[in-house]
């Protein structure tokens, strides 16, 4: 594959990639009749783990004097003891017939309610697909197979029941570049049951174009989630141009394992725990909030 198709799978940009094999030989590759690079498939798997290495904190100079086996499994131990030892959902995850994983979904969102389904199903589930996408029990399909199901699960979740009458309205997006959705999902779900009007974008959206969709909806805030695949550094530069940019009156919301290690900023609310969802309504919306659907 082409240095550009290694970029767009990876989420690399090409620049990095070129300076990443001046620097430490990886990723190597063959040269065609032209002298243009050729990468092999099998190291868009081996970058991703070098990505998520990187934006939990490691410089690229660290990573890449182990060698592959010791960085997945350096991957490995950042999970450990993090997740519950929840049999049910790793079959769902790595074992499940694609047909049957969204009826499973959608009998214990109804058995157990939205609030207990994001915590008890949920969020361990999207712990699960990442543990099993990064030891390589699934593929890269399965997780998508799985997260997609998740997600449209959400979004429909979000927008049943909208509270009647006036609500404080909030926009759940993500930024260029940023391909994961399902915490800022949950986050959505969790702020409807607070009774707020949960406008949720499925695309991408540019920087420069939130501040003026902020105005013609009428928000009362702004709700973005940074992952552990975006890096740490641009999320925190976005969030402060961002703020700068939006109306003051706008609250701006922040979450995602991007933001778990950095400082709060001026006139930013930064929540990386979804217990602290009816906390942080309590204080920073007093005068709008009341109780939506159960």
């Amino acid at each position: 594959m082409t240095i550009q198709e290694l970029s767009r799978e990876t989420g690399i940009g090409i620049d990095t990639l070129r300076i990443w094999e001046r620097r430490y030989g990886e990723p190597t590759a063959k040269r065609d009749s032209r002298g243009h690079r050729n990468y092999a498939p099998h190291q868009i798997e081996e970058l991703r783990t070098v990505k998520k290495l990187q934006n939990l904190g490691l410089r690229p100079a660290r990573i890449f004097a182990l060698s592959v086996a010791e960085r997945e499994r350096l991957l490995l131990e950042s999970f450990a003891g993090s997740l519950p030892e929840n049999r049910f959902l790793q079959h769902l995850v790595e074992v499940s017939e694609p047909e049957k994983i969204a009826g499973v979904l959608e009998g214990l969102l109804k058995e157990r309610g939205l609030r207990n389904f994001i915590f008890d199903v949920a969020n361990p589930l999207v712990q699960w697909l990442d543990r099993s996408w990064s030891e390589g029990r699934i593929s890269i399909a399965r997780e998508h197979l799985v997260s997609d199901e998740l997600e449209s699960l959400l979004h429909s979740a979000v927008k049943d029941k909208i509270p009647a009458g006036h609500r404080p309205r909030m926009l759940f997006l993500t930024l260029s570049g940023e391909r994961h959705k399902l915490g800022l999902l949950m986050a959505a779900a969790l702020f409807h049951l607070e009774g707020f009007n949960c406008l949720v974008l499925r695309e991408e959206l540019p920087l420069s174009e939130v501040p003026q969709l902020a105005l013609e909806l009428n928000l009362s805030a702004v709700a973005l989630s940074f992952s552990i695949h975006y890096p740490r550094l641009q999320g925190k530069n976005d969030l402060i141009r961002l703020r700068r940019l939006l109306d003051p009156q706008i609250k701006l919301l922040s979450g995602g394992h991007a933001m778990q290690q950095s400082r709060s900023l001026d006139n930013l609310i930064i929540c990386t725990d979804l217990k602290k969802i009816p906390n942080i309504c309590r204080r920073h919306f007093p005068a709008t909030r009341k109780k939506g659907p159960p």
